[in-house]
């Protein structure tokens, strides 16, 4: 297979699941012998993570793309792929979708568009034109996503292929170990740790995540809750966790980058979003390393579970329905608690 040169393109200044994904995928092109080359927003998250990429065949650039009709952003654009060659442009997000796509056609490079999120496009112009128009291929990371873009005026299902993220299971390891965060968190071995990860914004659900903690509480007074990530909605989500109806059991931990660790340390995790996930990538992260999973079924996110194998899903913007989840798997840790003592008193009479 002849090795290409990708051109990724991010004007996000965010930092959540699609712009790991751009870094995990631009790590795996790279094992397999392609280059792989991204444009970014000066400053912003992505960008720091480019910096940690050391390898020959990885180049990445800044350009302020300050809105999607910006002469000085399309002309810097223009000048660096002109320059680059690459042998494909994909673009990731709204801005840039605009800018690299055009300078696409002009230098005739094949462009590949990623839909990332399930909020809906508006089928109107100029919006489905820039879906219908410009790409060779539009990657969805679910098919939820790929179900609403076929009916975008002018795209047609052929054009689209759902492709869920993927886990890289060196990192997501069962055998990982999660002692270290139960310590720092002050856990005993049999307390339950609930946690949500992710970053802190309105429709990812906190909220109904800090409604579940008393109700959890109530049945199990022991459990701990944590809150990974960072985000717009980081201070009010941090000043909720210490109302006094949550008697002191949420920790929020702010950004982290020992995710797989945090994961292994938790005895169910919980994702609360009610709108515009894709398939977000912590639920088959949380299934490699075999954590419980209570998630709401907004957006793409029932794609990924198969009911009563893989976990529970609960109703959206509902911290009832949440607790109820949550409730459930405790039962069942507790049970397997219960049988574990049961069974070692046993060997230890015999």
């Amino acid at each position: 297979m002849k090795a290409l040169h990708i051109l990724h393109s991010e004007a996000a200044f965010g930092w959540g699941g699609q712009e790991i994904r751009i870094i995990q995928e631009t790590r795996l092109l790279l094992e397999r012998g392609h280059s792989v080359s991204i444009v970014c927003q000066p400053g912003s998250p992505i960008a720091e993570r480019c910096q940690t990429i050391t390898h020959p065949h990885f180049k990445f650039f800044t350009v302020a793309m300050p809105r999607p009709v910006s002469p000085g952003a399309f002309a810097g654009l223009y000048r660096l792929i002109k320059k680059s060659k690459p042998d494909i442009l994909h673009t990731h997000s709204s801005i840039d979708s605009w800018l690299v796509s055009f300078i696409g056609r002009l230098l005739d490079i094949p462009i590949v568009r990623s839909r990332h999120v399930s909020i809906p496009v508006k089928n109107i112009f100029p919006n489905n034109w820039l879906y219908s128009n410009f790409p060779e291929r539009i990657l969805t990371s679910g098919e939820s996503i790929r179900n609403h873009l076929i009916q975008l005026n002018g795209v047609t299902a052929e054009q689209v292929v759902s492709i869920s993220p993927g886990v890289d299971m060196r990192r997501f390891d069962p055998g990982v170990s999660g002692d270290k965060i139960r310590s720092e968190l002050g856990l005993e071995p049999d307390q339950p740790l609930i946690g949500k990860i992710g970053v802190i914004r309105g429709w990812k659900g906190h909220v109904y995540f800090l409604q579940a903690v008393p109700l959890v509480l109530e049945r199990f007074p022991d459990a701990r809750f944590i809150i990974v990530g960072a985000g717009p909605g980081y201070e009010e989500i941090k000043e909720k966790s210490r109302a006094p109806e949550l008697k002191g059991s949420v920790t929020v931990m702010g950004h982290r980058e020992d995710i797989p660790e945090i994961v292994s340390a938790m005895n169910i995790l919980v994702l609360a979003s009610f709108a515009g996930e894709g398939t977000p990538q912590v639920i088959p992260q949380a299934f490699a390393m075999k954590t419980p999973v209570v998630a709401s079924r907004g957006g793409g996110i029932p794609e990924l579970f198969r009911e009563r194998e893989c976990g529970v899903l609960t109703d959206i913007k509902s911290g009832k329905s949440l607790a109820e989840g949550i409730v459930r798997y405790c039962r069942i840790l507790n049970g397997q608690r219960n049988l574990l003592k049961t069974l070692m008193t046993i060997a230890g009479k015999n």
